[in-house]
């Protein structure tokens, strides 16, 4: 759904991924604006100013790949997030660009993009969602053997957005 609304340019509010610049400090850098641990939700304000909200069901920790190549260096977990629109206008975004996890090596984790067997992903990544609605899905990530997540981070908009939430693990 998503990606036929961005090609037909019927959606102002689609989520596009930034570009990566190491050690530069820009939107979703600072203070998260809101914190909580697993089973909160998190209300952000998105680049457009439309609101989104997003509840840490789980952490799946080990998930377990089902297709495709897999790190065998790697323990793979999965991040169940329900995504909500609390607003009154229609919003779209890829959660898989929007999650990253940060490891008990202080190193941070994009999304694998891998299937697990524990819980099914996003389209994709991607949801489209009218007010009131939600969906829930999974991000799943490659860490290092012996890396705990230690939090996750949710930046709206693909991280243009000034907002973003992170949920503690300990």
């Amino acid at each position: 759904m998503l990606s036929a609304a961005v090609s037909a340019g019927c959606s102002s509010q689609a989520e596009t991924a930034p570009a990566a610049t190491p050690g530069v400090s820009g939107p979703g850098t600072g203070t998260p604006a809101a914190t909580g641990h697993i089973g909160d939700t998190l209300t952000l304000t998105r680049a457009d100013d439309s609101t989104i909200a997003v509840t840490l069901e789980q952490v799946i920790n080990p998930a377990t790949v089902t297709s495709g190549k897999h790190d065998p260096a790697s323990t793979y977990l999965a991040t169940k997030l329900k995504i909500t629109d609390p607003g009154t206008a229609a919003i779209d975004g890829n959660v898989n660009i929007n999650v990253t996890v940060f490891g008990s090596d202080g190193q941070n984790y994009t999304a694998d993009l891998s299937n697990v067997s524990e819980c099914a992903n996003f389209d994709s990544g991607g949801f489209d969602l009218g007010p009131g609605e939600s969906a829930t899905g999974c991000v799943v990530f490659a860490l290092p053997h012996g890396v705990s997540p230690t939090k996750v981070k949710y930046a709206p908009s693909s991280g243009f957005a000034e907002d973003f939430g992170e949920w503690t693990l300990s």
